[in-house]
């Protein structure tokens, strides 16, 4: 009885003992989260203050590049806008967007509306290996895409406030595990500024290199606003050592 007694005595403080320790693993990890957060926001302070300084270091001698000429992913390009897409041929500037694109280059495009801007992140999305993740603040116009990709026979989802609970698991899954197939999802800008889970999961991506491209999709839509949402997008990865080749940012501004 006396043992029964003490076994007993002794589980009630190892159960106690480990209740403190989940309680410390816990304060260490949620501190861990605001290092990682904090880590990210002064590499992309200093990466913004290296790229002004070399801005103007080579401002002089930047001379404007040919995109009309041949490349390496010409054939794989053409084949995907045709067989894929079902476009027979460019419209004003897309082959040049698109090249700039494939290129690794950060591309900022004004287009009118119906000049066919979706398309010049659209098409390299397809041909670069990994997930390509579009923001844009219309819910409307991401259903649309996301709707005509699929018809097309491209892995293209949606991660939203409408998005059920299955297909929230398999994004998740895709960003953190590169389980499932998806070459582009959509996000809203509500999405980036509110969920932290959902930045964890692309961090995660991005490190694997599994990311292959950030296109940021503006329509008529108040910017400053929407600037504010994707901060943290740009805070997480621009930074120095953030390759260009693996992950590129495509803003497309669309003027109505």
């Amino acid at each position: 009885m006396e043992d029964e007694e003490n076994i007993k005595g002794e589980l009630l403080l190892v159960e106690s003992e480990l209740h403190d320790i989940q309680g410390q693993i816990k304060t260490l990890l949620d501190r861990q989260e605001e290092l990682y957060e904090r880590q990210s926001q002064l590499k992309a302070f200093l990466g913004a203050s290296k790229l002004s300084r070399n801005t103007t270091i080579n401002t002089s001698s930047v001379a404007p590049e040919d995109w009309s000429g041949s490349f390496p992913w010409d054939s794989d390009v053409d084949d995907t806008r045709f067989n894929v897409f079902g476009i027979s041929s460019y419209r004003s500037n897309q082959r040049e967007i698109i090249n700039a694109v494939m290129s690794g280059r950060d591309v900022l495009v004004i287009m009118a509306a119906g000049g066919g801007k979706s398309l010049c992140y659209q098409l390299p999305a397809v041909v670069r290996d990994g997930i390509a993740l579009v923001v844009s603040p219309l819910l409307s116009l991401i259903q649309d895409q996301v709707m005509g990709l699929t018809a097309l026979g491209i892995p293209a989802y949606m991660l939203t406030s409408t998005t059920n609970k299955e297909v929230e698991k398999f994004i998740y899954k895709a960003l953190d595990k590169g389980e499932g197939e998806i070459k582009i999802l959509y996000v809203t800008p509500e999405k980036i500024s509110k969920s932290k889970r959902f930045m964890s999961k692309l961090e995660k991506c991005h490190h694997s290199g599994r990311l292959s491209l950030v296109a940021i999709d503006v329509s008529d839509y108040k910017p400053v606003s929407f600037c504010q949402q994707c901060s943290q997008l740009f805070m997480t990865f621009i930074y120095p050592g953030f390759s260009l080749k693996r992950v590129l940012f495509v803003i497309l501004v669309w003027i109505i």
